[in-house]
């Protein structure tokens, strides 16, 4: 078992995941109106857009102790049901 290790404090990061009920993405500015069009633009990052009834996730490690949450968006996108 790989232990992944905080970049920050260097303590043992715990995987999990992130979730949401619409599509997940990283963006340089907050949208003032949601569309999908603004996650999917030319500088959105999508982490993860969802298929079918599966809804969007992404791999994500906690550290407890600096209360960060860090995201490896490179093939990270996770289907729920599998």
């Amino acid at each position: 078992m790989n232990r992944i290790i905080c970049p920050y404090c260097g303590k043992q990061l715990i995987q999990g995941y992130i979730q949401s009920p619409r599509p997940i993405s990283w963006l340089p500015k907050k949208l003032k109106l949601f569309t999908l069009a603004g996650f999917k633009g030319k500088e959105a990052v999508v982490l993860s857009e969802g298929k079918c009834l599966s809804a969007p996730c992404v791999i994500a490690y906690n550290c407890r102790e600096c209360k960060k949450i860090i995201i490896d968006y490179e093939g990270n996108c996770c289907d729920f049901y599998r």
